[in-house]
């Protein structure tokens, strides 16, 4: 049987399966540290990473290391000879959950949802009614940590019903309190962003402006500009959607200046919280870059993220997506054979666009072996196929060309029974929507 030293993507990751020590330094691997550090001293976080890393992750990650026995729904699941002492304790705080005292419950909630169980999040806390968030800020929290959960399950659910839970937090919660302001930031961005209603998301700046200004006395220097800086970051979409590039532009320069005044944090929360929001903003300004079609901007932006964050498998993706839009084709192809070795939850998207880059050089065999490469991460990957099909007449090799449009077909065929229930993951060769399938992972 695979052990979680088998493989360095499992022992990199090794908090998810077990609880186990902190190897890597990603932010959401602080994330989970954090908030069980919350939940077993006791104590409040006043703020935490911001990166919710979804269902899909977890499925990739036991997955691409073969650590099936770490399949579980629920932390309750995972067999006893797995748990190590912290899965145990944990266990125990969510076997007495309704005992708990509500702030409790949030902490047990936290660790739950940094650990990608969001389904379970949903059927711990129940929807909250407009009373109840009205009247207690811990509950409204609560409601919160719920929505988070709907708002990262959307991708598989294929619905919008979450965004009536954040407009129930961000319509009803005390005024000026953290989780209706946080509530109005998201749903800023999901108008603008998501639905393209610029009246509503302009609706909802104005009421997160004004409710910002009302918790300001109550911050420290620290808190006030982090939450400044996700408010630029957020609010910037209103903008966009005008298509007011200046204005984008002055807003970002905000939210990167707020974002630089942190990196002197005072403690390990702080440097993390920093470092992090940092690669964020940056992340949002390449594609602003790219949106200006600044590209040498945008090379720079993702570069100095890669930089900072070399253990995020997305941001390479990020630079890749940039070298190929350049014509860099070589170093796109090694970027993405990085991002290959990090995990997911881009993988198979990194070996797919791995092949592309080497076989537009001509470079057939290394082109073939990383389609290959992401098929066996994801077999019913319809454009992955599509490509290798059309390439192995060209390596003259009879038996992957009957093997591929055998396979192809099969495929083909249980696509046209799906629809339109299901759609395949990577049913399209576009660069971006491969990318955003990935970053389905990341929220």
């Amino acid at each position: 049987m695979l052990t979680l030293d088998s493989s360095p993507i499992a022992w990199l990751n090794r908090q998810y399966f077990d609880l186990g020590p902190m190897n890597g330094g990603k932010p959401h691997h602080h994330g989970i540290e954090f908030n069980y550090d919350s939940l077993i001293n006791n104590a409040t976080l006043p703020y935490t990473v911001q990166v919710n890393i979804s269902p899909l992750f977890r499925k990739s990650l036991v997955k691409e290391t073969g650590m099936f026995q770490y399949q579980v729904d629920h932390p309750l699941q995972l067999a006893k000879e797995l748990r190590t002492e912290r899965w145990e304790k944990f266990c125990e705080y969510l076997s007495n959950y309704q005992e708990l005292p509500n702030l409790t419950k949030l902490r047990v909630m936290n660790v739950l949802r940094s650990l990608c169980f969001h389904r379970v999040v949903k059927e711990y806390i129940p929807e909250m009614s407009s009373s109840e968030i009205a009247d207690n800020v811990e509950l409204a929290t609560l409601a919160w940590c719920r929505a988070l959960s709907s708002l990262i399950t959307r991708f598989d659910d294929q619905t919008f019903d979450y965004i009536q839970e954040v407009e129930a937090i961000a319509t009803h919660a005390p005024s000026g309190s953290k989780p209706k302001i946080n509530a109005g930031l998201q749903l800023v961005v999901e108008y603008a962003k998501t639905l393209g209603d610029l009246a509503t998301a302009e609706f909802w700046r104005e009421e997160v402006t004004k409710d910002i200004q009302q918790l300001k006395p109550s911050l420290n220097d620290f808190e006030y500009n982090f939450l400044m800086s996700m408010y630029y970051r957020s609010v910037s979409f209103v903008p966009f959607l005008r298509r007011d590039k200046q204005k984008v532009v002055e807003e970002m320069d905000l939210c990167e200046s707020y974002a630089r005044s942190l990196l002197n944090g005072e403690n390990e929360l702080q440097k993390v919280v920093a470092w992090e929001n940092l690669s964020l903003c940056l992340e949002s300004r390449s594609k602003e870059s790219i949106w200006l079609n600044n590209l040498d901007l945008a090379e720079e932006r993702v570069r100095t993220i890669v930089q900072m964050e070399p253990l995020e498998s997305r941001y390479h993706l990020e630079l890749g997506e940039v070298l190929i839009k350049q014509d860099k084709l070589e170093e796109a192809a090694k970027v993405y054979r990085s991002a290959t070795r990090l995990g997911p939850p881009g993988t198979p998207v990194a070996w797919f666009m791995a092949g592309q880059c080497h076989e537009k050089m001509g470079e057939l065999e290394v082109a073939s072996d990383c389609y290959l490469a992401s098929l066996k991460i994801e077999p019913e990957a319809i454009s992955v196929l599509q490509l290798l099909s059309n390439l192995a007449p060209r390596l003259g090799n009879p038996a992957l060309i009957n093997w591929s449009n055998l396979r192809l077909a099969e495929l083909q065929e249980q696509q046209q029974k799906l629809q339109p229930k299901t759609t395949p993951a990577f049913q399209t060769e576009s660069v971006s929507s491969l990318k955003r399938s990935a970053n389905k992972a990341l929220v």
